[in-house]
């Protein structure tokens, strides 16, 4: 957080850069820090599981940033739609480049932690698998 501080409150800088540690700290006032790591890591273990969802790495990225945004409410605005009488939520989209470097940012806090518990549970099922297949085996050879 100090380091998203310390980018926001440049005067002088990458835009992109602070318009992400803006996000960030976004991000940081309003999101639970258990929805954050359950989302993080839920992401990278479908990204293990099927990595066909996403084109590439960067596109990943995109999406973890998107989901991790979207845990906070600071992104949405509303407006009143006099036709019905009713509020209605806009979500302001980030742009591409501040969605690559929260991304990539949070690929370097998540990634290892995510993909070590993807690799723990396809460990585990196969784990299951194989002693799902012992007991049948052993009922066969009873009869």
């Amino acid at each position: 957080m100090a380091d998203a501080t310390a980018t926001a409150n440049k005067q002088v800088g990458n835009r992109y850069e602070r318009s992400a540690a803006h996000e960030i700290l976004n991000i940081d006032a309003d999101a639970p820090v258990r929805e954050i790591v359950l989302t993080a890591l839920a992401l990278f273990m479908m990204w293990h599981d099927r990595p066909g969802r996403f084109v590439d790495d960067r596109a990943f990225r995109m999406q973890l940033a998107r989901r991790i945004r979207a845990l906070s409410s600071r992104h949405r605005g509303s407006r009143y739609d006099h036709a019905t009488g009713r509020q209605h939520h806009i979500y302001r989209e980030l742009t591409p480049k501040a969605g690559a470097i929260i991304g990539h940012k949070l690929a370097l806090v998540f990634g290892f932690a995510g993909l070590q518990l993807a690799k723990l549970e396809e460990e585990e099922c196969k784990s299951a698998e194989k002693s799902r297949l012992t007991i049948i085996n052993s009922i066969k050879d009873l009869k």
